[in-house]
């Protein structure tokens, strides 16, 4: 039986830098989809069953450190240019099977950040530690939504963190710098099986 839909999950995660205060939301975002003949072939854990799934998630910094606290969110007070932010979003396969993972970024008032940077800013960047099994879409450079795919195959009960921390460009001054922007993380994951070698191949799938 072809299925005539790929199953896929997404999940977001918001970094807000608003101001002098930052904080961050992480909200979950489940889908569940079946074959023709109307049985169902795999579950979301909607029912009971979790065959796919995927979680986000950042650990609490206290004290200007990462805990081992699975948190929702973070909260920095006084954010200034060139601070240096603890913030380490992380995809973890939750279900049962193998699957292909992306992220997508989009900083808000990109414009802004354009006037104030440079012409087709590269916030990139901004991430200190970028995990180097994460492949940056390179069309993507220089615009609001950066791409990120995970050059392997997500194994059932394993996570991959993308970043250790966002930095705030030093570049900016008071006078330039947005007083309101934001940027968010979403991930998303597709089976694994049938969908292609690569996480790229497997994502022209998405519909």
């Amino acid at each position: 039986m072809k299925l005539t839909k790929k199953k896929v999950f997404v999940t977001a995660l918001a970094l807000c830098l608003v101001a002098i205060l930052s904080v961050g939301t992480l909200a979950w975002f489940q889908a569940a989809d079946q074959v023709e003949n109307y049985f169902q072939v795999t579950t979301d854990g909607i029912g009971g069953g979790a065959d796919f799934s995927l979680d986000l998630f950042e650990h609490k910094v206290v004290d200007g450190a990462l805990t081992a606290d699975e948190v929702k969110t973070n909260t920095y007070e006084h954010i200034i240019p060139g601070d240096y932010l603890l913030k380490d979003p992380t995809l973890r396969n939750s279900g049962e099977y193998d699957q292909w993972v992306r992220v997508k970024i989009t900083l808000s008032e990109y414009a802004k950040w354009e006037a104030a940077l440079g012409a087709d800013y590269d916030f990139s960047q901004c991430f200190d530690g970028l995990n180097a099994s994460w492949k940056l879409d390179e069309s993507t450079k220089g615009t609001e939504t950066l791409v990120f795919y995970y050059q392997k195959k997500l194994v059932s009960g394993y996570e991959s963190k993308l970043f250790d921390a966002f930095m705030i460009p030093s570049e900016f001054t008071v006078e330039n710098m947005p007083t309101e922007f934001k940027l968010t993380i979403v991930g998303e994951a597709i089976q694994a099986d049938n969908t292609g070698a690569t996480a790229e191949a497997a994502f022209t799938l998405w519909s």
